[in-house]
């Protein structure tokens, strides 16, 4: 007998993760299909209505191999919740279509809409990397719904694919807004029911605002890199140059340092970031570094001279995830992240120095919109406090 592939083992036992062990059902490469497996799946129509319990195959819309298993997986998913909710039926080729569309709700016009979708926006409004995290897992997944069962609505088929995510979450409203954006790529009118399923991600945030390191966590971090045997110089050059330029980690590839007029370090960003509100373009930023550090950031132009950044700073494929796992190893706080760096430095600009938002968001590369709907929460709380108790002593005083 052949042994199973590696792809197609790791895809059973997330689906049996899924099914929390739940027997009887089984995934199978059958010729050039996957294939799912179970005495659970309803008899098809005309079977018998007194047959005796029997294993069925029903073949998966999504293609086998391990590019797609992530796909195939939410496929299965689909089917198992399905199933055991008592709604899954087999497709008929005969039934009605909705709308009027005979295919318009199936898998496959909704891949074809996918990657159309895909050549709209990658290379002219996004990166190829911004879909593939952020667009494609989400559409995968109404792909995947949109297979489990034939659908009497648009409105029926949306409502359950989003309800896979929490209310009022971040990632529901993402695949709202990704499922719109196909809907209108089509030029199909979107359910207005919907409109409530999106909720509100400001609900869930954290309500002191944005997590950023603390002068004394920034020391503390700074001590476990060099204490560390596994990490080098380069390394900690590579946080330092976060802490004291407010970088985002993918912005040190390509990164330049350079002494200003007054000995300060400045940094020349030079990575362009790419979204749907356009790119971003090169800016010089000077060191702001925290409070109680050395005007030179502990001869960070020296460092920088003798280190150079390692090599994995310089990969497109996400430094800020492999700073993020060091913060792991390293054991620092779990809701810290690379970003933390960043977020304190405009706080620090904000906060200690004073900028106007205009100016601050210059220094960051992004929009003075961006930079008060991120930090405008951390920077208006003290002003405001003390603006109250100004005027509360005043009337006092009256």
């Amino acid at each position: 007998m052949a042994t199973a592939a590696p792809w197609l083992k790791n895809l059973s036992r997330a689906f049996k993760a899924h099914r929390l062990g739940r027997s009887g059902w089984f995934l199978q490469l059958h010729r050039d299909r996957l294939r799912l497996l179970s005495a659970e799946l309803p008899p098809r129509p005309g079977d018998p209505p007194d047959q005796a319990p029997t294993q069925r195959a029903l073949s998966l819309a999504t293609p086998p191999g391990p590019a797609t298993s992530t796909a195939a997986l939410s496929e299965a998913c689909a089917v198992f919740d399905a199933v055991m909710a008592g709604t899954w039926r087999w497709p008929d080729p005969n039934a009605t279509p909705a709308a009027g569309d005979e295919s318009h709700l199936l898998p496959q016009h909704l891949e074809q809409l996918s990657e159309q979708l895909r050549s709209q926006l990658v290379g002219e409004r996004i990166a190829p990397r911004t879909w593939d995290r952020t667009w494609a897992p989400y559409l995968r997944r109404l792909v995947a719904t949109a297979g489990a069962q034939r659908w009497a609505s648009d409105s029926a088929l949306l409502d359950v694919y989003l309800r896979n995510w929490p209310a009022n979450s971040r990632a529901r409203q993402m695949a709202y807004d990704r499922a719109r954006r196909l809907w209108k790529e089509a030029a199909w009118p979107w359910p207005d029911e919907l409109a409530q399923l999106r909720g509100n991600g400001k609900a869930a945030a954290d309500p002191a605002g944005v997590r950023a390191f603390t002068d004394l966590e920034i020391e503390r971090l700074r001590e476990r890199i060099q204490a560390s045997p596994h990490l080098l110089g380069g390394d900690l050059l590579a946080w330092d140059c976060l802490a004291v330029f407010g970088l985002r980690p993918q912005e040190l590839i390509g990164l330049q340092l350079k002494a200003g007029p007054d000995g300060v370090p400045v940094a020349v960003v030079t990575r362009s970031k790419i979204s749907s509100k356009g790119a971003t373009r090169p800016r010089r930023v000077p060191a702001v570094p925290p409070a109680g550090w050395p005007a030179d950031c502990h001869g960070l132009l020296e460092r920088w001279r003798a280190h150079e950044l390692p090599g994995w700073s310089q990969k497109a494929a996400s430094p800020g995830e492999h700073m993020t796992q060091q913060l792991r190893r390293l054991h620092m706080p779990d809701d810290l992240s690379s970003y933390g760096l960043r977020h304190a430095f405009a706080l620090r600009l904000g906060l200690d120095l004073g900028l106007h938002v205009r100016e601050a968001a210059e220094l960051m590369g992004h929009s003075p919109a961006v930079h008060l709907a991120t930090y405008g929460r951390r920077l208006d709380g003290p002003g405001l406090l003390s603006k109250v108790g100004a005027l509360v002593t005043a009337r006092a005083g009256d």
